[in-house]
Protein backbone atom coordinates (compact mmCIF):
# COMPACT_ATOMS: atom_id res chain seq x y z
CA UNK A 1 0.00 0.00 0.00
CA UNK A 2 1.12 3.65 -0.79
CA UNK A 3 1.91 5.66 2.59
CA UNK A 4 3.34 8.60 0.75
CA UNK A 5 1.73 11.40 -0.93
CA UNK A 6 3.30 14.72 -2.14
CA UNK A 7 2.57 17.16 0.17
CA UNK A 8 1.49 14.88 2.88
CA UNK A 9 3.42 13.26 5.58
CA UNK A 10 0.48 10.72 5.84
CA UNK A 11 -2.71 9.68 4.66
CA UNK A 12 -3.74 7.53 7.51
CA UNK A 13 -7.22 9.47 9.31
CA UNK A 14 -8.86 7.13 7.26
CA UNK A 15 -7.75 3.95 9.46
CA UNK A 16 -8.57 4.53 12.74
CA UNK A 17 -11.29 2.17 12.93
CA UNK A 18 -7.68 0.04 11.50
CA UNK A 19 -10.40 -1.59 9.56
CA UNK A 20 -7.65 -4.26 7.76
CA UNK A 21 -6.31 -2.29 4.30
CA UNK A 22 -7.09 -4.33 0.94
CA UNK A 23 -4.12 -5.27 -1.82
CA UNK A 24 -3.84 -2.09 -4.32
CA UNK A 25 -3.54 -5.43 -6.97
CA UNK A 26 -6.05 -7.84 -6.01
CA UNK A 27 -8.07 -6.01 -3.21
CA UNK A 28 -8.29 -9.26 -0.74
CA UNK A 29 -6.95 -8.25 2.75
CA UNK A 30 -3.86 -8.10 3.46
CA UNK A 31 -2.25 -10.11 5.99
CA UNK A 32 -1.97 -9.11 9.46
CA UNK A 33 0.63 -11.26 10.71
CA UNK A 34 3.46 -10.54 8.01
CA UNK A 35 2.80 -6.43 7.55
CA UNK A 36 4.20 -5.14 4.43
CA UNK A 37 4.16 -1.30 3.85
CA UNK A 38 5.41 0.81 0.49
CA UNK A 39 6.11 4.40 0.90
CA UNK A 40 4.78 6.13 -2.67
CA UNK A 41 8.21 8.78 -2.36
CA UNK A 42 11.66 9.14 -1.09
CA UNK A 43 10.89 12.11 1.80
CA UNK A 44 12.73 14.91 -0.21
CA UNK A 45 10.66 14.25 -3.36
CA UNK A 46 7.19 14.10 -1.19
CA UNK A 47 8.34 17.45 -0.06
CA UNK A 48 8.30 18.99 -3.56
CA UNK A 49 5.82 21.30 -4.59
CA UNK A 50 3.12 20.38 -7.44
CA UNK A 51 5.25 22.70 -10.00
CA UNK A 52 8.58 21.61 -8.43
CA UNK A 53 7.49 17.70 -9.10
CA UNK A 54 6.33 18.08 -12.11
CA UNK A 55 9.77 19.99 -13.67
CA UNK A 56 12.23 17.58 -11.36
CA UNK A 57 10.75 14.34 -11.23
CA UNK A 58 11.46 12.22 -14.52
CA UNK A 59 10.77 8.76 -13.57
CA UNK A 60 9.32 6.65 -10.90
CA UNK A 61 8.09 3.36 -10.65
CA UNK A 62 7.96 0.67 -7.87
CA UNK A 63 11.81 -0.40 -8.44
CA UNK A 64 13.17 3.38 -8.60
CA UNK A 65 12.79 6.94 -8.78
CA UNK A 66 14.56 9.40 -11.06
CA UNK A 67 15.10 13.53 -10.33
CA UNK A 68 17.36 16.52 -11.64
CA UNK A 69 18.25 17.72 -8.77
CA UNK A 70 17.57 15.78 -5.52
CA UNK A 71 19.43 12.85 -7.68
CA UNK A 72 18.54 8.64 -7.41
CA UNK A 73 16.49 6.73 -5.61
CA UNK A 74 16.22 2.58 -5.10
CA UNK A 75 13.47 0.17 -3.52
CA UNK A 76 14.87 -1.52 -0.87
CA UNK A 77 13.39 -3.55 2.49
CA UNK A 78 13.58 -2.33 5.90
CA UNK A 79 12.52 -4.96 8.28
CA UNK A 80 11.71 -4.14 11.92
CA UNK A 81 10.92 -6.59 14.47
CA UNK A 82 8.26 -6.15 16.87
CA UNK A 83 7.80 -6.84 20.14
CA UNK A 84 4.66 -9.47 19.23
CA UNK A 85 7.16 -11.28 17.54
CA UNK A 86 6.25 -10.23 13.61
CA UNK A 87 8.25 -8.42 11.31
CA UNK A 88 7.26 -5.31 9.69
CA UNK A 89 8.64 -4.66 6.52
CA UNK A 90 8.84 -1.67 5.42
CA UNK A 91 9.63 -0.79 1.37
CA UNK A 92 11.76 2.23 1.81
CA UNK A 93 13.51 4.51 -0.72
CA UNK A 94 17.22 4.49 -0.40
CA UNK A 95 19.47 8.05 -1.76
CA UNK A 96 22.14 6.95 -3.74
CA UNK A 97 25.36 8.29 -6.05
CA UNK A 98 25.62 8.40 -9.13
CA UNK A 99 27.67 5.89 -10.52
CA UNK A 100 25.59 3.44 -7.68
CA UNK A 101 22.59 4.01 -9.37
CA UNK A 102 23.92 3.56 -12.95
CA UNK A 103 25.29 0.28 -11.67
CA UNK A 104 21.42 -0.57 -10.42
CA UNK A 105 19.98 0.41 -13.37
CA UNK A 106 22.72 -2.23 -15.41
CA UNK A 107 21.30 -4.85 -13.25
CA UNK A 108 17.85 -3.82 -14.14
CA UNK A 109 18.40 -3.98 -17.65
CA UNK A 110 19.84 -7.71 -17.35
CA UNK A 111 23.63 -5.99 -18.54
CA UNK A 112 25.05 -7.37 -15.07
CA UNK A 113 24.15 -10.47 -13.03
CA UNK A 114 21.11 -9.89 -10.42
CA UNK A 115 23.73 -11.31 -7.64
CA UNK A 116 25.22 -7.99 -7.73
CA UNK A 117 22.39 -6.09 -6.90
CA UNK A 118 24.22 -4.52 -3.61
CA UNK A 119 24.83 -0.85 -3.04
CA UNK A 120 25.56 1.24 -0.13
CA UNK A 121 23.09 4.80 0.15
CA UNK A 122 21.50 7.36 2.46
CA UNK A 123 18.12 5.97 3.87
CA UNK A 124 15.05 8.49 2.41
CA UNK A 125 12.30 7.94 3.93
CA UNK A 126 11.37 9.29 7.85
CA UNK A 127 9.85 6.23 10.09
CA UNK A 128 7.94 6.06 13.81
CA UNK A 129 8.79 5.91 15.94
CA UNK A 130 12.05 7.49 14.99
CA UNK A 131 10.78 10.49 12.70
CA UNK A 132 13.72 12.53 11.20
CA UNK A 133 15.92 10.72 13.31
CA UNK A 134 17.11 8.42 10.70
CA UNK A 135 16.60 10.55 7.84
CA UNK A 136 19.65 10.87 5.67
CA UNK A 137 21.57 7.63 7.68
CA UNK A 138 23.95 5.47 5.48
CA UNK A 139 23.03 1.91 5.30
CA UNK A 140 24.16 -1.14 2.66
CA UNK A 141 21.48 -2.64 1.07
CA UNK A 142 21.14 -5.92 -1.46
CA UNK A 143 19.53 -9.38 -2.53
CA UNK A 144 20.34 -12.77 -0.54
CA UNK A 145 22.42 -14.26 -2.79
CA UNK A 146 22.61 -16.64 -4.87
CA UNK A 147 19.78 -14.95 -6.83
CA UNK A 148 19.62 -18.14 -8.87
CA UNK A 149 18.23 -15.81 -11.52
CA UNK A 150 14.89 -15.08 -9.58
CA UNK A 151 14.58 -11.21 -9.28
CA UNK A 152 13.56 -9.91 -5.99
CA UNK A 153 13.85 -6.59 -4.04
CA UNK A 154 16.79 -5.53 -2.31
CA UNK A 155 16.60 -5.70 1.59
CA UNK A 156 18.48 -3.23 3.86
CA UNK A 157 20.95 -5.63 5.31
CA UNK A 158 22.99 -3.41 7.46
CA UNK A 159 24.27 0.49 8.88
CA UNK A 160 27.28 1.65 10.13
CA UNK A 161 24.92 3.88 12.31
CA UNK A 162 24.26 3.12 15.61
CA UNK A 163 20.62 4.13 15.64
CA UNK A 164 20.00 2.38 12.40
CA UNK A 165 21.44 -0.69 13.96
CA UNK A 166 19.34 -0.82 16.66
CA UNK A 167 16.26 -0.67 14.41
CA UNK A 168 17.51 -3.38 12.73
CA UNK A 169 18.50 -5.85 15.44
CA UNK A 170 16.19 -4.64 18.34
CA UNK A 171 12.48 -5.36 18.78
CA UNK A 172 9.63 -2.49 18.94
CA UNK A 173 6.71 -1.73 19.99
CA UNK A 174 4.03 -2.44 17.43
CA UNK A 175 1.68 0.62 18.18
CA UNK A 176 4.87 2.95 18.29
CA UNK A 177 5.79 1.58 14.88
CA UNK A 178 2.69 0.56 12.93
CA UNK A 179 1.42 4.67 12.74
CA UNK A 180 -0.95 6.67 10.68
CA UNK A 181 -2.29 4.77 7.34
CA UNK A 182 -0.63 1.26 9.02
CA UNK A 183 -2.44 0.86 12.14
CA UNK A 184 -4.56 -1.53 10.54
CA UNK A 185 -1.73 -4.11 11.63
CA UNK A 186 -2.41 -3.35 15.21
CA UNK A 187 -5.62 -5.83 15.16
CA UNK A 188 -2.89 -8.73 15.06
CA UNK A 189 -4.30 -12.33 17.23
CA UNK A 190 -1.46 -14.60 17.38
CA UNK A 191 -3.81 -17.42 17.97
CA UNK A 192 -5.81 -16.50 14.60
CA UNK A 193 -5.14 -19.08 11.44
CA UNK A 194 -2.63 -17.16 8.84
CA UNK A 195 -3.99 -16.19 6.21
CA UNK A 196 -0.56 -15.35 3.66
CA UNK A 197 -0.95 -13.17 1.05
CA UNK A 198 0.54 -13.84 -1.89
CA UNK A 199 0.16 -13.37 -6.07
Amino acid sequence: MAIWRRKHKTDGTAHQQHDVSPCPCCGTPLDVSEPRFNFALPQPVAGLSEAEYEQHVKLVNDAIVVTDNLGGFARALLPIGLEDGRTATMGVWVSVEGNVFDHIVRIGKGELDFDEMQFDGRLANELDPWGDKILARPVSAGVHIPTNGRRSMPHIKSSPDALLTRVLTQRWAAAEVLTGAMAWALDYDPQAPRVPHRH
